[in-house]
């Protein structure tokens, strides 16, 4: 029986030190592990663009999905990405990111409806997110939110007990990312200069691996949260419209479709590396009398451009409905 007993202790002991380190030394972008809250759209583009897509150069090597760990309440989504990135961690628990798991990066990747049920459930204070507030760190941890229409103290309310705040060694970001993270080509914003001792080198590795990474301040964090979100969706619907208005001039719809790209491409390479505003470009692509601005006489009187800064405004509105009254109805 005692054999048995040791047997086992020692194996459980053994599986505790492959997960949870008893010794930490401070993490670098060879041995991070990344966690996140949360499993869906968004987290999945973040984990792919973290395994399968860094960002122009060639040289550097995707993460290993062994250094991944993602917590969600249900498996709709996580079974899926146990499919797709083999070697990728899944529990149902929040607390096991930061404490069995012991994660130095952590995206909190939920909707605005968790984190304000969390405080209509929890009176003065917000309920834990976790299943208990995480457990005082034993190395530095970097909580990166993504979470509209939340500030970082509000985050912070959620995790850290309040009854010894000062032990704890997290750092909270606000932050904004592209879905296009996917595939190498999105970008990042963040509530501190990325090149400032403000920010971490480690955060800052990681995350210039798979995206552009600029400054924003916080006040203005869910405003690009919509503008990057819904204007992502309407590009690619302004494309696809192009790409319609191509077929029916007899492209076949790949070759459409690959055209508009391209001319989408160009067009926004063109403002950002011009620097000229996007009204004068256009009247620079416009000749007198020309097709074009016959053809956007007729976008005019269609009232796209109305029609698309409504959409962002609608776009934000809900978002902030979602954040404000925790209703997805």
């Amino acid at each position: 029986m005692s054999t048995q007993g040791s047997s086992t202790k020692n194996s459980v002991s053994a599986n505790t030190s492959r997960t949870r380190r008893t010794k930490r030394s401070r993490a670098d972008k060879t041995t991070v592990r990344i966690g996140f809250v949360g499993a869906g759209k968004l987290a999945s583009a973040i984990i792919t663009g973290l395994v399968v897509h860094p960002r122009d150069n060639p040289n550097e090597k995707p993460i290993d999905p062994k250094r991944i760990y993602v917590s969600a309440p249900t498996t709709i989504n996580t079974d899926q990405l146990k499919i797709t990135f083999p070697g990728i961690r899944i529990t149902k628990r929040n607390i096991d990111i930061f404490g069995r798991f012991d994660c130095d990066i952590v995206f909190i990747c939920v909707p605005p409806t968790v984190i304000r049920n969390l405080y209509k459930i929890g009176g003065t204070r917000p309920a834990a997110l976790t299943t208990n507030y995480i457990p005082n760190m034993r190395h530095p941890v970097y909580v990166m939110s993504l979470v509209f229409g939340f500030s970082n103290d509000q985050i912070k309310e959620c995790l850290l007990n309040p009854e010894n705040p000062e032990r704890y060694t997290v750092k909270f970001y606000r932050t904004v990312i592209s879905h296009s993270i996917a595939y190498g080509v999105g970008n990042c914003w963040v509530d501190a200069e990325p090149d400032s001792k403000n920010f971490p080198e480690l955060v800052r590795d990681i995350l210039c691996r798979i995206c552009r990474v600029e400054y924003l301040p916080e006040n203005q964090m869910d405003s690009v949260c919509t503008i990057s979100g819904a204007g992502l969706a309407f590009c690619y619907y302004f494309i696809n419209a192009l790409a319609d208005g191509a077929v029916k001039l007899g492209f076949p719809r790949a070759l459409a479709i690959k055209l508009a790209s391209k001319i989408a491409s160009s067009t926004s390479q063109t403002v950002l590396n011009t620097g000229e505003g996007a009204s004068k470009l256009k009247e620079d692509a416009s000749s007198p009398s020309g097709g074009a601005i016959f053809g956007q006489l007729v976008l005019d009187k269609s009232e796209v451009s109305s029609g698309i800064c409504a959409g962002i405004e609608a776009a934000y509105k809900r978002s902030y409905t979602l954040a404000t009254t925790g209703n997805s109805d």
